[in-house]
């Protein structure tokens, strides 16, 4: 709870602190001026972290940074308080505030709850790189995490939040911008069409799964698709409001912050440039305030993209390899990663279930409807787990209502210029999100404007009533779908019936081995196979299956006695791996690997066509490597328990 109580602070002091260095927000409207106030507060402490942490222990004596804004910021704010106003909600609209308590109520229970493995990408990068960043004191390059390579305006946030308030410190900095962003889409949308298309708004954007799930762990998809979508409707209004300033300065900066948190916000300023391109030849008007929206949008993400065009040699790092190539990626680490991105959705040929290791096939364009349609009627195609089968979690779900508003404000031919202007930037961010990879989490962005406009076709158009039912139809499901299947679960932790390791040890197979690995001497380093939740380490450790990094020299290497010696170069001591997937999928290989090993009762060298198979994939080889330094000593077993192993390299 500390850790919570300190994220709130720091978080409505950067927003205090942002409202004096954007004053121009204080026209706009005051729900959007408040929620802006607090998004760009926290952004830029997460840009700010950058240079600090970039200089020698950084991250330790740059602490007094989110301490100096949230001090500064409560001095503003209290100076400022004469002009905080407040309507009293009256009739449905408590309806409205009861909805949106629960969501937050809700996703809180994420927030203060251990991560499990639901929460993959929370504890494989999102929390994990923070954490290795806070023990080297300072940035340093990471080879193996190719993520730490992403824009990480927002994950910046969690090196401040895990050492002021742990893990929940972290996460609650992802809450914090959850509740700015509900007050911000409230703002925008009663600016567009009024008090009740506000209320109508926050709530169909705050109640769908996705964002209640997500808001509550350390992914920054909830806060870039905030900043994305916000700065599309601002742009949009720019486009036409008779004081274009306050918003175009607005759009710049979320922009901005949404390229410098995902690299899908590069797509966002693209779109919206092409859209503000489309206006001007329109309106054959050329505004300086609507041009320099993209620009300066890509001025202030330019920061991650020259350290990655420094680091890595590829501003986009490890994106597009095959054209600005990369340091420690290859052909087949490019190969493996566009594959994996591209099985998502309904764009391309369902596999059977008897495709375990299913390739990604061509795109048919002809299928863009369904993509797209797919999104609010088969949502396990657009999320992990296991996409291909369409068996993705279920709270991973859009939501009909957005897609349901935009097509009926289009259907209806009268559309505004800002409506023209938004619904054009959906279209042609759907188109690309379409041919790139088609994760539901990756358009919430587009979730932010068809909720504004679908709260517009409730409060002015005559099938309103219709879309208000679909409306509370998806917000109560909304609720009852998160509440069944993950609140329900994180009850008998956060009312100490279980501790936090008696949970997180149930849900994460690696929790237990990696108490073990805790225990090893000062010095030791263990490489993970088969393994990416380094966060629960206190040692140091390597993601060693190849794919990750080039370091081990998989694609040449030929005996388990290069492996071995590669691994000592990288001053690696210990092995860790899990043999539970290959008993899983492959349960024939698993029975010959042990036996290769020596781990097994009767041992046995590998069928030599199985051998030859497995050294001709670069991606399975390591399997040889390993059985044969397991079998000649020099990887000791040290600690085992099922199918996850602890290996000494001998000395």
């Amino acid at each position: 709870m500390l850790g919570l109580l300190a994220a709130i602070l720091c978080s409505l002091g950067c927003a205090g602190c942002a409202q004096r260095l954007f004053p121009s927000l204080r026209s706009l409207h005051p729900s959007l001026s408040f929620g802006l106030a607090g998004l760009l507060g926290l952004g830029l402490l997460g840009f700010a972290t950058l240079p600090i942490g970039l200089l020698p222990n950084g991250l330790r004596w740059g602490v007094g940074l989110p301490i100096l804004a949230t001090v500064l910021g409560f001095a503003f704010l209290w100076q400022d308080r004469k002009q905080l106003s407040l309507v009293k909600p009256e009739g449905p609209e408590l309806l409205a505030i009861l909805a949106l308590v629960l969501g937050g109520m809700f996703v809180l229970t994420g927030v203060l709850a251990p991560s499990t493995s639901i929460d993959w990408d929370s504890l494989a990068y999102h929390l994990a790189v923070p954490k290795l960043w806070i023990q080297a004191g300072q940035f340093e390059f990471i080879s193996f995490i190719h993520h730490s390579n992403f824009p990480f305006a927002v994950d910046n946030l969690f090196i401040w939040g895990l050492q002021f308030g742990g893990e929940a410190g972290a996460k609650a900095l992802s809450f914090c911008l959850f509740v700015f962003g509900a007050f911000a889409i409230f703002g925008i949308a009663g600016d567009f069409y009024g008090r009740a298309a506000g209320w109508w708004a926050a709530v169909t954007f705050s109640t769908m799964p996705v964002v209640l799930w997500l808001a509550g762990t350390a992914y920054i998809d909830v806060a870039n698709g905030t900043f994305a979508g916000l700065g599309t409707l601002l742009a949009a209004r720019a486009c036409t409001a008779e004081n274009a300033k306050p918003y175009a300065v607005a759009a710049a900066w979320t922009l901005g912050f949404a390229a410098g948190s995902k690299y899908t916000g590069i797509q966002t300023i693209l779109v919206v440039g092409l859209c503000i391109l489309g206006f001007s030849v329109a309106k054959r008007t050329w505004r300086k305030e609507l041009i320099l929206i993209p620009i300066l949008a890509a001025a202030i993400a330019s920061p991650w993209y020259i350290r990655n065009a420094v680091q890595t040699g590829n501003p986009v790092y490890p994106f597009f390899y095959s054209v600005l190539g990369g340091k420690n990626w290859s052909p087949f680490a490019a190969a493996i990663y566009s594959n994996e991105q591209q099985t998502f959705g309904a764009g391309r040929e369902l596999p059977s279930p008897e495709q375990p290791n299913y390739t990604a096939n061509s795109l048919e364009p002809a299928r863009f409807p369904h993509a797209v349609l797919g999104l609010a009627y088969q949502s396990g195609r657009y999320i992990n787990p296991a996409p291909i089968l369409g068996l993705g979690f279920i709270w991973g779900s859009l939501g009909i209502f957005g897609l349901l508003g935009g097509l009926l404000r289009l259907s209806s031919g009268k559309l505004s210029a800002e409506e023209k202007f938004a619904l054009s930037a959906v279209g042609l961010s759907l188109a690309m999100w379409f041919f790139l990879s088609q994760q539901s989490r990756y358009i919430i962005a587009l979730s932010v404007p068809l909720c504004v406009i679908g709260a517009g076709v409730i409060v002015r158009t005559t099938v309103g009533r219709v879309l208000a039912g679909v409306a509370v139809l998806q917000t109560a499901y909304g609720l009852f779908l998160v509440s069944g299947q993950l609140v329900q679960d994180r009850i008998p932790v956060l009312i100490g019936q279980i501790s936090p390791d008696e949970y997180r040890a149930a849900r994460v197979p690696f929790f237990n081995p990696a108490q073990e690995l805790n225990k090893l001497p000062a010095g030791s380093k263990v490489a993970l196979y088969d393994e990416v939740f380094g966060y629960l380490l206190e040692i140091p450790y390597f993601w060693a299956n190849p794919g990750h990094t080039t370091e081990l020299g998989y694609e040449k290497m030929t005996t388990g006695d290069e492996l071995i010696a590669n691994l000592q170069k990288l001053k690696i001591t210990h092995v860790y791996m899990d043999l539970g997937p290959i008993r899983r999928d492959n349960p024939g290989l698993f029975e010959q690997w042990t036996q290769a090993a020596g781990l097994a009762p009767t041992p046995a060298p590998f069928p030599s066509e199985v051998r030859s198979q497995l050294m001709n994939d670069e991606g399975s080889r390591w399997r040889v490597f390993l059985a044969d330094s397991i079998a000649k000593g020099q990887l000791r077993l040290t600690w085992s328990k099922g199918t996850r192993l602890i290996f000494e390299i001998a000395r």
